[in-house]
C-alpha cells in the first residue's frame, strides 16, 4: 500500500495563496459590459472602462519617452480632426504640458480606466511622437500653461467633490467655468470640442491627491502620495475655501433642509409661526448631521468607500434611510410655510425638486397645521391691510402663538452650533 504525502500548514498556506494569487490574474483580464458601458477589474475592483484612446498612457521610469506628453497630443489631434490644437493652442499646451507634469511627478490617478502603463495599453501613442514634437516646436508650452492646466483639474476635483462629476454633460461649476472664459476667452465655454478634451483631461489627476493639496479634511493620503505631491504648487485661498461652498455630493437634501429653516428663522413673522411640536420635526439631528459634513466633507461623499476617500465613510443610504420620516416632514413644512405667506424670502427654494409641489394631498396630510398657518396668515393679512408695521404685527399676535415658534427653535439651534455661524 502505496503511503500519501501530507503538505505540512505552512505548505498549504503557500498553495493556497498561490491559487488565490492566480485567481487575480485571471481577473485582471475580466471584462464585462452593463447598459453599454464597459467594466475592467483594476486595482482590486470593477471599474468602468471609458473610451480606450482617450487614455493617457503612461511610462515613468522612462522619461525619456515623452509618452504623457505624445499621448495627451494624440487624444487631442483625434478630435474633430485635430481643429482645436490650431484653435486654442494655449488651452492644449496647458492640458499637454500638465500631463507631462503628472507623468513626471507621479500625480496621476491609480492606473484604471484614465491612465495606463504603457505595456497595458491598448492602443500605442508612440507613431503620434514626430507630429507632437513639431507641433511643440511651433507652440511652446510655457509655466503659465502649467499654472492654468493644474487649476483647471483642481476645480474638476472640486465638481467632483459637490456634484460626483468632474465635468458633465456640460461645463458646469463656478470656478470650471471661469477660469475657462478667462484663459481661453468666452467662446472656449461652447466649444464642444474644449468640452471633449477635458472630459478625457479631467479624469488623469489622482482625486486624492488633487483634494488632499485643496485642503479637504481627513482624505485617505499614503506617506508615499504625500511625499509626490509636496513639490505640487499651492492652490489658491479662494479655490481652498470653495471647499466649502456646497455640501459633498449624496447630501444636498441636508443641506437644503437646513438652508430653507435658517432662511424662514429670519423672515420678519418667523416669531408667529407656531412650530410643530411631533418628534419628527425636532431640528437636533439635521444641525448635528450638518455640522458634522462641513467638518468632515469627505466622510459623506457618495463614493468615499468606492473610491477609497478617507477611512470611515458614512452609508448614506443608511443615513437616508434612518431619517427619511424627518426629512419628508421638515420638506412639507418649509413647502406648506413658502406657499401659504407671502415674501418669506424662501420662494426661489420652490425651484429644488426636492421640496414638495403645493397639493391638495400635501395639504390634507398637514390639515390641522395647514389650518393653523391659514389662521395666522389672515390676521397678519388683516393689520397689513391697515398699515401697520410688520413689528407692529409681531407685538400684537406674539401672545397667540401656543408653543415654541419657528423662530424660537431656529435661534436655539444657531445658539447651539454658533460656532458654524462665524
Amino acid at each position: 500500500m502505496s503511503s500519501v504525502s501530507l503538505m505540512s500548514p505552512s505548505d498549504a498556506l503557500v498553495s493556497v495563496a498561490d491559487h488565490i494569487l492566480d485567481s487575480l490574474t485571471d481577473l485582471n483580464k475580466l471584462e464585462y459590459n452593463k447598459k453599454g458601458r464597459k467594466y475592467r477589474f483594476v486595482n482590486n475592483n470593477f471599474q468602468r472602462v471609458r473610451e480606450e484612446d482617450k487614455h493617457l498612457v503612461i511610462c515613468p521610469e522612462d522619461p525619456s519617452l515623452n509618452l504623457a506628453v505624445i499621448s495627451a497630443f494624440f487624444i487631442l489631434f483625434n478630435i474633430n480632426n485635430g481643429d482645436i490644437l490650431q484653435r486654442y493652442p494655449d488651452f492644449c499646451l496647458s492640458i499637454i504640458g500638465v500631463a507631462q507634469k503628472l507623468e513626471n511627478e507621479g500625480w496621476t490617478e491609480e492606473e484604471n480606466s484614465s491612465v495606463v502603463h504603457y505595456k497595458n495599453a491598448r492602443f500605442d501613442p508612440l507613431p503620434a511622437k514626430d507630429i507632437a514634437l513639431q507641433y511643440l516646436e511651433e507652440y511652446r508650452i510655457e509655466q503659465k500653461h502649467i499654472e492654468m492646466g493644474l487649476n483647471l483639474m483642481l476645480c474638476s476635483k472640486l465638481n467632483f467633490l459637490h456634484t460626483d462629476h468632474h465635468i458633465g454633460t456640460k461645463l458646469e461649476g463656478y470656478y470650471m467655468k471661469h477660469y475657462v472664459s478667462d484663459y481661453f476667452g468666452a467662446d472656449a465655454l461652447e466649444s464642444p470640442d474644449v468640452l471633449v478634451a477635458l472630459k478625457s483631461f479631467v479624469h488623469w489627476g489622482n482625486i486624492k491627491g488633487f483634494l488632499y493639496k485643496l485642503g479637504v479634511p481627513n482624505v485617505s493620503v499614503s506617506p508615499e502620495l504625500v511625499e509626490k505631491f509636496s513639490t505640487f504648487p499651492e492652490p489658491s485661498d479662494e479655490l481652498k475655501a470653495s471647499v466649502y461652498d456646497r455640501y459633498p455630493s449624496g447630501t444636498s437634501k441636508y443641506s437644503l433642509i437646513r438652508k430653507s429653516v435658517d432662511i424662514l428663522g429670519d423672515w420678519r413673522y418667523s416669531k408667529l409661526m407656531p412650530y410643530p411640536s411631533s418628534t419628527q420635526f425636532d431640528l437636533t439631528w439635521l444641525y448635528t448631521l450638518c455640522h458634522d459634513i462641513e467638518n468632515d466633507p469627505i466622510r459623506y461623499h457618495l463614493r468615499s468607500k468606492a473610491k477609497g476617500l478617507c477611512e470611515d465613510p458614512v452609508n448614506l443610504a443608511e443615513l437616508s434611510s434612518q431619517h427619511s420620516k424627518q426629512v419628508k416632514s421638515l420638506l412639507d413644512f418649509i413647502s406648506l410655510l413658502i406657499n401659504v405667506f407671502h415674501e418669506t424670502g424662501g420662494e426661489f427654494l420652490l425651484q429644488n425638486s426636492k421640496i414638495p409641489k403645493f397639493t391638495n394631498d400635501l395639504i390634507e396630510k398637514n390639515k390641522d397645521y395647514y389650518q393653523k398657518l391659514l389662521k395666522v396668515c389672515d390676521s397678519i393679512d388683516s393689520y397689513e391691510e391697515k398699515n401697520w408695521d410688520s413689528d407692529d404685527i409681531v407685538l400684537r399676535l406674539l401672545g397667540n402663538v401656543e408653543g415654541e415658534s419657528l423662530y424660537d427653535v431656529v435661534m436655539g439651534m444657531r445658539q447651539k452650533f454658533i460656532d458654524d455661524y462665524e
